[in-house]
């Protein structure tokens, strides 16, 4: 008997020992585990930089329709052909993507026109949309700042006239993009 209750202690306090052991193992992985990692210099620099940042790009696109965006200098960008010896905005793409996909009951695809302008000037830019149909669309503008710690973007419901134009304004700062004027109907 006496060696029997001397065999259940030894058993508890293996067990109690390896309880210990696989503690002091478990809170020092746990500590390896949850300590604040160092982060690389390009996030910290862009987590303390605090001075100005201009807008990289700034993006137009809309469905259906023709897009002209006219900078401040009087430079102007055209998603249809544009005339020839005019000027276009510095760093600036147009593009027009047709899927090749028609809707039942429809002649003609739908296509996504989009201007992207990098590293824009500041100052006042007029959006013209044009449509040779009677069309209500919504045209998203979308722009970053040159580190991309900064981007939004905003829709604008325009409604065109059958061959008609529609413009309004939107304003680049440092700070970002924003909404000039409302949309209004002009002379195409």
């Amino acid at each position: 008997m006496d060696r029997e209750r001397s065999q259940g202690i030894q058993t508890l306090i293996g067990f109690v020992g390896l309880v210990v052991v696989c503690g002091v193992f478990g809170y020092g992985a746990w500590k390896i585990l949850t300590r604040p990692k160092s982060g690389g210099s390009s996030q910290r620099a862009r987590q303390t930089y605090t001075g100005p940042d201009s807008v990289g790009f700034v993006s137009v696109a809309g469905e259906g329709v023709d897009l002209e965006l006219t900078a401040p200098s009087g430079s102007k960008t055209q998603t249809a052909s544009s005339p020839a010896g005019a000027e276009k905005i510095n760093g600036s793409e147009t593009s027009v993507d047709c899927p090749g996909f028609v809707t039942p009951g429809s002649t003609e695809a739908a296509c996504t026109a989009s201007i992207n302008v990098n590293t824009p000037p500041i100052g006042d830019y007029t959006v013209t949309v044009r449509s040779s149909t009677l069309r209500a669309v919504v045209l998203n503008i979308g722009w970053g700042s040159a580190s991309q710690a900064k981007r939004g973007a905003f829709d604008i419901r325009v409604q065109v006239a059958r061959g008609g134009a529609t413009a309004f304004g939107i304003i680049v700062t440092r700070e970002g993009v924003t909404q000039r004027s409302e949309p209004r109907a002009v002379a195409p």
